[in-house]
């Protein structure tokens, strides 16, 4: 297909030479900085804007909290609306233009939304399952389970009203309901793929598979697909975008992969159990620790940006396409003075002249050609993580990951009418201008 979208493979290209891991993983200032440089063809807008508010006082419904399982609870008297503590009662303080007041009344819609749409798309699942007498995994069931279960979708409510509460972006600038759909979305996804970790095989919502040198708990998926992005690891590059992409894979090509692959997988389970032993950690949480951030540095990882992602709307053209997926592996110290890891994850569009918006697709039940734009229209998705060590779950660190910043642009800059009027093509001399 000439088409790409999602986690769509990178494409070839070599590591610019100013270094494209230290532009995309600095701070979110210097990221906007960088990315008006010309030759990412970027515009350097201001980030997409603009998801209602509800302007009503909630009462506080206390839920218990279930641990590590996924299996349904036993029911509650709840009401059908998620509810939330009023804004005198989590003590959030008016000032600074009503900031975190106005971020928290929107978030409410916006996490009604989300667990709402979750809920619905479950037992519509779950209900054409029955309808057509299929088989569903276990994974999935669990799935079903957990959004469908009134109880859990209230504790999840709370918790992505806390991280509202407590997020710094949220504390200082004001959130349009798309940034904060973002940005409340990713966090819970993350959370929950910490929590499939906390959890035995058979709880588990998602059916991953582990490898690797020094232990068994690399995500596969990061290790078949690690030639297709840009890693560093305290510092240290590992790419392999100036290979040369080819159809068909000879045995030269598939033997600098699997070399490549087995030094990038020696050296981040070397990084990551180095962590593991300075914060002291047990052999079942250093394999916790190990799972969550390789499979956020997979293709789990780009899903989750994915899912709540206004740049996942289109589908772009592939001639010209240049797609970027890097990651960077750090360490940092956490709000509770304690080390914890920083993942930074980027990927970014740039060259497409061709593209689908997906909205529309579904309004013309997928009639719609594709539509040209600039060059200069890019796609762009950014997030920084911070894994650190929560409590215990079955006699064992659990692991736990939160947002510190995510960015999520789409800007298409579409061809007018005026702008194809004057792309003249001359048939005799097939000169361009």
């Amino acid at each position: 297909s000439s088409w790409a979208a999602g986690r769509s493979r990178g494409s070839s290209g070599a590591p610019d030479s100013s270094g494209y891991l230290s532009f995309c993983m600095g701070p979110k200032e210097a990221v906007a900085k960088a990315a008006q440089q010309p030759t990412f063809g970027l515009c350097g807008v201001q980030p997409l804007c603009a998801r209602g508010d509800a302007d009503h006082e909630f009462k506080v419904l206390r839920v218990p909290r279930c641990g590590q399982c996924s299996a349904p609870e036993l029911e509650m008297s709840i009401e059908t609306e998620l509810s939330f503590s009023s804004d005198k009662a989590t003590g959030i303080s008016v000032s600074n233009g009503n900031v975190l007041q106005r971020n928290t009344q929107a978030a409410k819609a916006v996490i009604r939304e989300i667990y709402g749409e979750m809920e619905r798309h479950c037992e519509e699942e779950q209900k054409h399952y029955e309808q057509t007498g299929s088989q569903p995994s276990r994974q999935k069931c669990n799935t079903w389970a957990t959004y469908t279960n009134k109880a859990r979708l209230q504790r999840f409510a709370t918790e992505s009203m806390s991280f509202v509460q407590t997020n710094a972006d949220c504390r200082t600038r004001l959130l349009s309901p798309k940034q904060l759909r973002f940005l409340i979305l990713l966090q819970h996804l993350v959370s929950e793929d910490c929590s499939d970790a906390n959890r035995p095989e058979s709880l588990r919502k998602h059916q991953d598979n582990w490898e690797g040198v020094l232990t068994e708990s690399v995500n596969s998926q990061l290790v078949k697909d690690a030639h297709r992005s840009e890693f560093s690891v305290d510092g240290k590059s590992f790419s392999m975008q100036d290979l040369p992409r080819c159809e068909d894979m000879d045995d030269e090509r598939r033997q600098a992969i699997s070399a490549f692959q087995a030094e990038f997988v020696l050296a981040l389970e070397t990084y990551l159990l180095s962590f593991c032993s300075r914060t002291g950690l047990s052999p079942g949480a250093t394999r916790r620790l190990v799972q969550v951030v390789t499979t956020q540095m997979s293709q789990a990882g780009l899903a989750n940006l994915d899912r709540g992602s206004q740049a996942a709307r289109y589908f772009v053209g592939s001639h010209g396409l240049d797609q970027r997926t890097a990651y960077n592996l750090s360490t940092m110290i956490a709000p509770s003075g304690a080390e914890a890891l920083k993942l930074s994850i980027l990927c970014m569009k740039t060259g497409f002249t061709q593209y689908l918006d997906k909205d529309e697709l579904l309004r013309t039940s997928g009639a719609e050609p594709p539509k040209a734009c600039k060059p200069e229209s890019y796609l762009y998705q950014y997030a920084t993580l911070c894994f650190s060590v929560g409590p215990q779950v079955d006699d064992c660190a659990s692991i736990v990951c939160t947002i510190i910043d995510a960015l999520d642009e789409a800007h298409i800059s579409a061809l007018t009418a005026h702008d194809e009027e004057e792309i003249i093509v001359d048939e005799r001399s097939q000169v361009v201008t």
